[in-house]
């Protein structure tokens, strides 16, 4: 949609950054009558969960299985909310086994429903059956009184309803190895049940009790995939924006700027030197970046600090796609493939986060084509298998500050490892039948989603940076707020729901 001058337009709301929580934002704002107008600096939209487009085949960054998909849940009503419910679906992926964990002597597939793990998992480990009762009780009732919460939460929120959150009051600081710990869990039972740590990018003794909860309570309820593509989903989000009459996006459009005065944002200016004025401003982009476009000069001292939170780890993602091969003959189908080099995961992440690149790397993989899915995903007679592996940002960074040379054969010596990897337990002859290959690292997620350090979750999932210390979406701005990772926990269905009630606080009007 084409407007006139920018100097003579006016917004309700300028959303900065097309990521998942953007575009959900942007398209219930829009879908309500609002004047929006939404930015991305990138050519695609999606943040993380970009589509992009390599030698026939069309490859998610970084999205590989989501929550809170099914009927009645909190996607689907904003879905619904959108009138997009019929043309943007998810299937379930199999409840009896999504997720296999797989380590020294550990072969283990998790799925649905809690008394069936329960059951399992006590047959597999005589005499902690209790143990295990303690514990998956005590992860849904965490994850239940965490999607409680509202919107804009504090300590004062817990603290003024301690019989409403009473395991989120308890468990505030604890770690998820403080409670295998207390459990007297084994190696093989604390593997299984934190195996899914590639999610979190957090060995046990670091991750939240709370954010493990969330994620392992949320998949419990059901682990689902596109019925065709993220590219689809993506899509559909920015489409009702378009569609909207007096709003506007604008793809490969960098802000540089955003002007406050007396207390409020008052416009965005692009790189090109446009100026867009909007009565609000919301950012879909890590809360930090904001000092730069804002001026820190303008920012409070106690709300600079916090903005002084560190950065969780990054990955490698490698992208194969692949000819002439049945990836099911090897055992490979909608399951998402956890693979430990040891039994114990601290261990694991102190050889993956090191200095120096492990030998033999701990990675996830799944296979998209083998799931429900676009014709556009791979060429008649190809599939897709892709590989993510934690890493640190400063090794890769350090590396092209010396050279691109050595930078480039790094990132492709440590894709090899993996492959090699994945060749020998997994699939047997895979090198055989790869025709495309993208290898990302750090670097690559900073290039094009603008993700400090390249981080994965913005600040890491520990008891120090998470839980009631989120920033959330207050700014010093009264109509500035914050939306996307750095605001709410991570994680597509987390950052819609964010999404939904930032909504609902702006607009007064309900999704759920």
């Amino acid at each position: 949609m084409t407007l006139g001058n920018s100097a003579t337009e006016h917004y309700d709301y300028a959303v900065v950054g097309m990521g998942i929580g953007g575009l959900a934002l942007g398209a219930l704002l829009a879908n309500a009558g609002k004047r929006v107008i939404i930015f991305e600096q990138h050519y695609l939209p999606g943040g993380y969960g970009h589509t992009f487009a390599q030698g026939g085949f069309a490859f998610c960054a970084e999205l590989h299985y989501v929550w809170d998909c099914g009927p009645g849940e909190r996607v689907t009503k904003m879905l619904e909310k959108l009138g997009l419910d019929k043309e943007v679906t998810f299937r379930r992926l199999d409840p009896d086994g999504f997720d296999r964990i797989i380590g020294p002597g550990v072969d283990y597939t998790i799925g649905s429903g809690f008394d069936r793990e329960l059951e399992r998992l006590g047959g597999l480990f005589p005499g902690h059956e209790p143990g295990l009762r303690k514990y998956y009780g005590t992860i849904d009732a965490i994850h239940r009184q965490m999607y409680d919460l509202p919107i804009g939460f504090s300590w004062r929120t817990v603290l003024a309803h301690p019989s409403r959150y009473p395991h989120l009051l308890l468990y505030a600081t604890w770690t998820l190895e403080r409670l295998f710990d207390k459990l007297g869990f084994p190696a093989e039972l604390r593997l299984i049940l934190a195996g899914q740590s590639a999610i979190f990018f957090m060995p046990p003794r670091d991750l939240s009790l709370l954010v493990h909860a969330g994620g392992v309570g949320s998949y419990n309820q059901g682990a689902y995939y596109p019925s065709r593509s993220y590219r689809h989903v993506m899509r559909a989000l920015l489409n009702k924006v378009r569609e909207q009459p007096g709003c506007r996006s604008m793809l490969s459009t960098e802000i540089t700027g955003i002007h406050v005065e007396n207390g409020r944002a008052r416009s965005v200016t692009t790189i090109r030197g446009e100026t867009f004025n909007a009565d609000n401003v919301l950012f879909d982009a890590d809360a930090q970046l904001s000092l730069d476009l804002i001026g820190r000069r303008n920012f409070p001292k106690a709300f600079l600090r916090k903005l002084d939170y560190d950065y969780g780890p990054s990955v490698v993602s490698i992208y194969l796609g692949l000819r002439d091969i049945d990836l099911r003959r090897h055992g490979l189908g909608e399951q998402n493939i956890f693979w430990h080099p040891k039994v114990d995961l601290n261990e694991v992440y102190d050889d993956q986060l090191g200095d120096t690149f492990p030998d033999y790397p701990f990675f996830f993989c799944n296979s998209p084509t083998l799931r429900p899915h676009d014709a556009v995903l791979a060429p008649e007679g190809c599939s897709q298998l892709i590989m993510v592996a934690p890493c640190t940002y400063d090794s890769f960074a350090e590396l092209r500050s010396k050279s691109e040379d050595a930078y480039q054969t790094a990132k492709q010596q440590f894709a090899d490892r993996v492959i090699a990897v994945v060749e020998s337990e997994l699939v047997p002859g895979l090198s055989g039948h790869i025709v495309e290959q993208a290898v990302g690292t750090p670097l690559t997620n900073y290039f094009y989603v603008r993700a400090p350090k390249g981080n994965c979750y913005s600040s890491p999932l520990d008891p120090r940076h998470v839980n009631l210390r989120r920033l959330n979406y207050k700014s010093p701005f009264a109509n500035l707020h914050f939306v996307g990772a750095s605001s709410s926990l991570p994680g597509f269905a987390t950052v819609i729901h964010f999404a939904c009630m930032l909504y609902e606080k702006l607009t007064g009007d309900r999704v759920y």
